[in-house]
């Protein structure tokens, strides 16, 4: 790979990792996530920079070029955290209709106003 796709790749890297703590810092992302990101982006900008891993890595995929082989790790890394996700909404989404069955058991099925009565006016 060129310096200059590495010098890029670095670049946008950082840049991802300026939006990762941001994104924390306004609380839009729990830390959590956050580790998780800065070390996804730092297995990756180690992995552009190191020449002999991606070599070995292009030679085990049997890639035509390292970059390939780069680029297979970070698709496999998209499905993961897809499936992983997928996972969160499906159990958010459990959540939540259990508390809508929850508060639809708790609401009264008659709507609210004065009860007709034999002691009310009404009733007689």
């Amino acid at each position: 790979m060129s310096f200059q796709a590495k010098m890029m790749i670095t670049v946008l890297l950082l840049g991802n990792a300026v939006l990762v703590i941001e994104l924390l810092r306004t609380r839009r992302l729990t830390e959590s996530y956050t580790l998780l990101w800065l070390f996804v982006i730092a297995c990756t900008l180690g992995a552009t920079w190191a020449d002999g891993f991606l070599r070995r890595l292009g030679w085990f995929f049997d890639a035509a070029a390292p970059i390939s082989a780069l680029t297979l790790l970070g698709l496999a890394f998209i499905l993961v955290m897809l499936i992983y996700f997928s996972m969160k909404i499906s159990r958010l989404t459990r959540e939540l209709k259990d508390l809508a069955q929850e508060v639809a058991l708790r609401i009264p099925t008659s709507p609210p106003g004065p009860e007709k009565g034999p002691s009310s006016p009404e009733g007689s």
